[in-house]
C-alpha cells in the first residue's frame, strides 16, 4: 500500500515540501481545473512543483461541472498536466456534485456514467490512462468498473470502512477528510491508500497497450468489448485461436460514442456475422475511419464458442498494429 493525499490551495497549505515527504505520502493528487477553467483558488503551479521538488509523484485532478462537454473539460485537465509535467500519477475526474452553497447545476446522477465514460475516454484517446474519484454512494450506483473505459483507475472516499462490495473494484481508498500531514496548515488533509501501483501509470505508450482478450460468449448470445484506438495504430487485428469466431460489428468511433452521433465507420455484419477463423486473423485498416475525425475507440460485437480443454485458455484477441 502507498500513502497519497490530494490537496487544493483553497483548503490546504503547503508549508515544507520535505517534511511532507517525510511523512511518508508517496503520492499526491492537486486540484489543477474545474469545469471550464481553472480553479478558484488559482493555478497548482507551486503545488506541482513542490512535489516534484522531493520527487513526490504528482499528478492532477479536475472538479466536474455539467457544463462544458465532458471532452472539453478533459482537454482543459490535460492542458494542465502538460504545462505542469504532472504526469507522475494518472490524470483523475473529480466526480462529485458542487456544495451545497453554490448555484451550480450538479450533473444527474443518471447522466454521469455517461459523462465519466466520455470524459475518461477523451483521456485515453490523448495517451494517459484515465482515473475518476466518486464516494462510495455514487460508486455503488453507476458501478465505474463496468464502464467502456479499458485499464480505468478507481478512486473511492468512504469514512471509516472500506468501500462496500457493492461499490465495484477499486485501486484507491480515500479514507479520511480530517487528516493531518507534516508541512500542511489545513484544518483537514484527504488521506489515501492505493492497494495497486495503477495510479503512477500516467502516459501510455503503444507497448503498454497490449493486445486485449476475447472471452468466449455463452451460446448463441453476443459480448461486445470497447478498445481504445492508439493514435498511431494503423490497423485494428482480431486473431483468434482453436474455435471460429463470429464478428457481427465492428464500429468505430469519435470521441462521443454515447451519444451515438459519432460513428465514423461501422461494418455491420448483424444479418450475417463475420467469420474469423484460427490461423487467419482478420485486420481492419483504421484510415477510412481517420478521414472522418477524430478516431478514439473501437467497439467488437460477436460470438465464440470456448476452446476445448485441451487448448490454451486464451482463445482470442483483438489489438492494434
Amino acid at each position: 500500500m502507498a500513502l497519497g493525499i490530494d490537496i487544493y490551495r483553497s483548503f490546504q497549505t503547503v508549508t515544507s515540501w520535505p517534511a511532507v515527504q517525510g511523512a511518508g505520502v508517496e503520492f499526491v493528487y492537486v486540484k489543477l481545473s474545474d469545469g471550464g477553467g481553472m480553479p478558484v483558488g488559482g493555478a497548482g503551479d507551486n503545488e506541482v512543483n513542490g512535489a516534484k521538488s522531493v520527487g513526490i509523484p504528482v499528478g492532477g485532478y479536475h472538479f466536474v461541472q455539467a457544463s462544458p462537454a465532458p471532452e472539453t473539460q478533459a482537454d482543459i485537465l490535460l492542458g494542465e498536466v502538460a504545462r505542469l509535467g504532472a504526469n507522475g500519477c494518472v490524470p483523475m475526474l473529480d466526480l462529485e456534485d458542487n456544495p451545497a452553497s453554490s448555484s451550480l447545476p450538479n450533473i444527474p446522477d443518471d447522466q454521469k456514467a455517461a459523462f465519466g465514460t466520455a470524459f475518461c475516454n477523451r483521456v485515453a484517446a490523448q495517451g494517459y490512462r484515465p482515473g475518476v474519484y466518486l464516494n462510495n454512494a455514487l460508486a455503488k450506483l453507476i458501478r465505474p468498473d463496468t464502464w467502456a473505459v479499458p485499464d480505468l483507475v478507481i478512486w473511492i472516499a468512504r469514512y471509516g470502512a472500506r468501500p462496500d462490495a457493492a461499490a465495484g473494484r477499486y485501486d484507491i481508498h480515500q479514507y479520511s477528510s480530517s487528516g493531518s500531514i507534516s508541512g500542511i496548515s489545513a484544518q483537514g488533509v484527504d488521506l489515501d491508500w492505493s492497494y495497486t501501483d495503477a495510479y503512477l501509470t500516467s502516459h501510455l505508450t503503444e507497448e503498454d497497450m497490449p493486445d486485449r482478450e476475447l472471452l468466449p460468449t455463452d451460446g448463441a448470445r453476443t459480448r461486445s468489448v470497447t478498445l481504445i484506438v492508439p493514435k498511431t495504430a494503423a490497423e485494428l487485428v482480431i486473431t483468434v485461436g482453436w474455435v471460429r469466431m463470429y464478428v457481427s460489428k465492428v464500429a468505430l468511433f469519435g470521441p462521443t460514442p454515447d451519444t451515438g452521433t459519432n460513428t465514423l465507420q461501422a461494418l455491420d455484419h448483424s444479418a450475417d456475422p463475420f467469420p474469423v477463423d484460427a490461423g487467419r486473423p482478420w485486420q481492419i485498416p483504421l484510415q477510412d475511419a481517420r478521414n472522418q475525425g477524430d478516431l478514439v475507440s473501437a467497439e467488437i460485437t460477436y460470438s465464440m464458442a470456448p476452446a476445448p480443454d485441451d487448448k490454451p485458455e486464451v482463445v482470442a484477441t483483438a489489438g492494434f498494429r
